[in-house]
């Protein structure tokens, strides 16, 4: 009996011959796909262009200088007279990073102003961070050697003191100079400051700002599932026959199919910003807000739902089961996830997997939304993304509405 029911599941398994080989195709894609992803492990070599800038001729900024040469940095030296001209040409992306010193050598540590760090809110987080790493290494290794060089204690008369005296004017300046130096590793070495590609000062980006719309945009594009459920049922109860006799045209058909998923769509895209704006602050995160204009969000999100639409109909008429559209369409999802930015941020990605990102949809959809929350892009601004996405929706649409019609015209049944 056992071995019997071991031959019918073997038989059966042998009918589904897609699912069986999904479960070894599946992880090995994605096993490559996130393994590329995530091979970046040299943070500093990102090729952006940093620019230090303080007055002339201090000493401090020059040793800070050199040494920040020894790393693995594209750094120059200006003026800091130029600081308006190089905030402009940051504005436009010509460089990534600002560095502002404005100590020199004889500057007290009690009078220590922060270094001011001038980015774009788009910088690459994972650079920027092994950048503030060296930063901070090379500025404090060179700050306190400053400080201690001409602070050399030195006791009058020391020959004719007592050693009791000697030993408490000692440790009384030795205690004064180290609670300097206590204070001044205690202070925030840097202040960041962002400026949009408008010019303008904005907020330090965080962590929500690509969570959100990374998930909002996943979970747009698996209005798949309901939608490939739906067309399998009318193929199996006929309903296809019917429409077909009734002389229903597939466009109207189509178009009708897809105004209610399309409503869905938007009402995933309002839940998810209520989401993040009232649920996030309660769990000590902070909170998702729609920075700008809101029309460029819903021409964004129309064009995501346009894509999310064409994709889920095609794969839909393609499939001949529900269990056939779950393995394809799921799969294809979960791909363009991957690569376009959504489970493992594009700028983490080394340069070849940052080129194959610009290929999927959803890395399209997540760059407009990026730059509509960190850059405060206009609605022209956001055009290329938006024309990829309404692209690639009418392309898969027409496939889509060729395959139905076909199927219309022959799956009709007397």
């Amino acid at each position: 009996m056992l071995i019997a029911s071991i031959f019918k599941e073997i038989r059966l398994l042998s009918r589904d011959l897609h699912g069986v080989a999904v479960l070894f195709i599946m992880p090995i894609l994605f096993m490559l796909i996130m393994s590329a992803a995530l091979s970046n492990d040299n943070e500093l070599s990102h090729k952006a262009e940093i620019v230090l800038l303080s007055e002339p001729e201090n000493k401090l900024t020059q040793d800070f200088f050199k040494a920040l040469q020894t790393e693995n940095l594209n750094i120059q030296q200006a003026d800091i007279a130029q600081l308006e001209q190089y905030q402009a040409e940051l504005q436009a992306g010509k460089f990534e990073l600002l560095i502002v010193n404005n100590n020199g050598e004889k500057t007290a540590l009690a009078d220590e102003q922060a270094l001011q760090l001038w980015l774009n809110p788009s910088v690459d987080r994972g650079w920027l961070l092994g950048v503030k790493g060296v930063l901070q290494k090379h500025y404090t290794e060179q700050r306190i050697a400053y400080y201690l060089k001409d602070n050399h204690i030195k006791l009058e008369n020391n020959k004719r003191k007592q050693i009791k005296e000697i030993e408490t004017k000692v440790n009384k300046d030795l205690d004064k100079k180290f609670n300097q130096i206590n204070d001044y590793l205690a202070k925030d070495l840097w202040q960041e400051i962002y400026l949009n590609r408008q010019g303008k000062e904005v907020a330090k980006p965080n962590s929500v700002q690509h969570s959100v719309p990374a998930w909002l945009i996943f979970g747009m594009f698996f209005i798949m599932i309901p939608l490939s459920n739906v067309m399998a049922m009318e193929r199996q109860t006929n309903t296809i026959t019917r429409l077909r006799m009734a002389r229903a045209s597939a466009l109207s058909l189509i178009v009708a199919k897809l105004i209610p998923y399309f409503i869905i769509n938007q009402l995933q895209f309002v839940g998810m910003v209520a989401l993040g704006y009232f649920v996030l602050p309660k769990l000590d995160m902070p909170a998702f807000q729609l920075a700008g204009d809101w029309l460029p969000y819903v021409a964004l999100s129309s064009s995501v739902s346009l894509a999310a639409l064409g994709y889920g109909l095609l794969v839909s008429v393609i499939a001949r089961t529900t269990e056939h559209a779950v393995v394809l369409g799921g799969g294809g999802i979960i791909i363009m996830a991957a690569i376009g930015g959504i489970m493992v941020p594009v700028y983490v990605m080394p340069e070849i997997m940052q080129t194959v990102a610009q290929w999927s949809p959803m890395g399209w959809a997540l760059t407009g939304f990026q730059n509509l929350l960190l850059n405060q892009y206009s609605l022209a601004q956001i055009q290329q993304p938006l024309l990829q996405l309404v692209g690639f929706g009418v392309l898969t649409l027409a496939i889509a509405s060729l395959v139905y019609q076909h199927q219309l015209k022959t799956q009709v049944r007397f």
